[in-house]
């Protein structure tokens, strides 16, 4: 059986200060989004964290906030799959914080300030 990933992989920088958040937490989305945007970023959001890969793949997005609920979840899996598929895209998980956990994570609600750190970092 044969596995294959028809993916837009484009080139760092392509999509400018861009951002996708991906949260079934309609509430959620919209004060990441209000803040990301305060922030310079143009915002994309989904429900879906396997449609936020869809997303990254046509915008190139500088970052991305994905949903942890558990280990393996749809969340996990987006998060890995776009930083093997879309390097130059920065991720933050949002939601249950694990140990050893491959890519930062901030709990629910998400603390702005916090937010703000991990921007600076990401985008520097």
């Amino acid at each position: 059986m044969a596995f294959s990933i028809d993916a837009d992989i484009r080139p760092p920088g392509h999509g400018g200060r861009r951002a996708v958040i991906a949260d079934a937490d309609r509430m959620q989305r919209q004060v990441l989004a209000g803040h990301l945007s305060a922030r310079g970023f143009q915002v994309s959001q989904t429900e879906h964290p396997l449609e936020a890969l869809t997303i990254i793949g046509a915008e190139a997005p500088a970052v991305a906030l994905l949903p942890l609920g558990r280990e393996g979840d749809d969340g996990d899996r987006a998060a890995a799959l776009a930083a093997m598929l879309f390097p130059q895209t920065r991720i933050l998980l949002t939601g249950r914080d694990l140990p050893n956990a491959p890519f930062p994570v901030l709990p629910n609600p998400v603390d702005l300030s916090a937010l703000d750190r991990w921007l600076d970092e990401a985008t520097a």
